[in-house]
C-alpha cells in the first residue's frame, strides 16, 4: 500500500478519528481525502494529512467546534498567532464559566435539604413564550420596591372586592402582577404598577386607578420558586440570558405571582418574570413594515 494512498479505515486507525467522522470533515472541507475513487466512492488519504487529522482530533478533544477548529488551523499554516490566541482564550472563558455551572450544580447536590422542585426552579432555563393581551385593572405608585407593592396591592384589592364591584360580577381572571417602569434599579423612587386581570363592570372611586389592555406578544420568562426576598436573583438570571442572546426589551418588564402568600409557605411561593423581547436580529424592519 502506498504512503499516498491510505484507505480511510486504515488512516481512522492511525488517527483516532471514527469514519463517520471522517466523511464529516470531508464534506466540511476540513480534511478531504487526497483521492476519491469514482467508481467504487472509496476515500484515500496521504500520509502527510495524518499531521492534520491527528491536530484535529487534538482540538475536538479541547471542546473546539468544527468552525474554529478550521479557523485554527488555517491560522497555524500562516503563522497567523493573533487568532490562535483569540480562540485559545475564548475557548478559556467558555471553560470557566461550565465550571462555574457545574461547581453550582454540585453545590444543590451536596445540600441535604434540596428537594426535586427546588432543583428544578433553580437550574430550569429562561423560556420564550406568547403572552396574550389582558384586560387589567392597575394603579401605580413610587418608592421602595416591598413597600410600595404591598402598599398598592392593598388598594387594588380594596377596590377589586369592594360591594359593589362584587355585586356588578366582577372576576378576577389570573395573577396579579407588577408591572415595573424603570429601566434600571432605584433604591427608593422605582416606578411601578400592581395590577390584576379583570372581567366585568368595574367601578373605580379611586382616581389613580384605571382599566386598560395590558399588551401581549412574544416573552422571556423564568419562573422562581423561594421568598420574594430572593427575586434580585432571578432577575439576574434572566437578565444576563437575554443579554447572553441578544434579545431587546419592547415592553414592561413583569412579575406574576403565581400563588397566594396568604396560602402557601414563603419557600412555596411562585413567581414568574415577564420580559417581552424580541431577537435583536429581528428587531429591524423587515419589508412591509414587518
Amino acid at each position: 500500500m502506498a504512503f499516498d494512498q491510505i484507505p480511510i479505515g486504515k488512516f481512522s486507525l492511525i488517527t483516532r478519528l471514527s469514519q463517520k467522522a471522517l466523511r464529516l470533515y470531508d464534506e466540511r472541507g476540513l480534511l478531504v481525502p487526497e483521492v476519491k475513487d469514482l467508481c467504487t466512492g472509496y476515500r484515500y488519504y496521504a500520509g502527510t494529512q495524518i499531521a492534520r487529522g491527528v491536530s484535529i482530533k487534538t482540538l475536538c478533544g479541547l471542546g473546539f467546534p468544527l468552525g474554529e477548529i478550521d479557523r485554527l488551523l488555517v491560522a497555524k499554516d500562516t503563522h497567523d498567532t493573533a487568532t490562535i490566541r483569540e480562540l485559545f482564550s475564548k475557548r478559556r472563558r467558555e471553560i470557566r464559566s461550565e465550571v462555574h455551572r457545574l461547581q453550582h450544580i454540585e453545590e444543590i447536590l451536596e445540600n441535604e435539604d434540596t428537594s426535586l422542585d427546588l432543583m428544578y426552579m433553580t437550574q430550569n432555563e429562561p423560556l420564550i413564550k406568547d403572552v396574550p393581551s389582558q384586560r387589567i385593572v392597575g394603579k401605580k405608585g413610587t418608592g421602595s420596591y416591598s413597600e410600595t407593592i404591598s402598599r398598592l396591592m392593598s388598594d387594588l384589592c380594596g377596590q377589586i372586592f369592594s360591594c359593589e364591584n362584587q355585586k356588578n360580577g366582577l372576576h378576577v381572571t389570573g395573577p396579579f402582577m407588577t408591572l415595573y417602569y424603570d429601566c434600571e434599579y432605584r433604591e427608593k423612587d422605582a416606578m411601578m404598577e400592581c395590577a390584576a386581570p379583570i372581567s366585568g363592570r368595574m367601578v373605580l372611586s379611586d382616581p389613580v386607578m384605571d382599566v386598560r389592555t395590558l399588551p401581549g406578544g412574544k416573552c422571556l420568562t423564568l419562573i422562581h420558586k423561594g421568598p420574594y426576598a430572593n427575586l434580585h436573583e432571578a432577575w439576574s438570571r434572566i437578565g444576563a440570558y437575554a443579554e447572553q442572546h441578544n434579545f431587546v426589551s419592547t415592553g414592561l418588564h413583569r412579575e406574576v405571582y403565581l400563588n397566594d402568600p396568604n396560602d402557601v409557605s414563603d419557600e412555596e411561593l411562585l413567581t414568574e418574570l415577564q420580559i417581552l423581547q424580541i431577537p435583536v436580529e429581528a428587531a429591524a424592519p423587515g419589508p412591509a413594515g414587518i
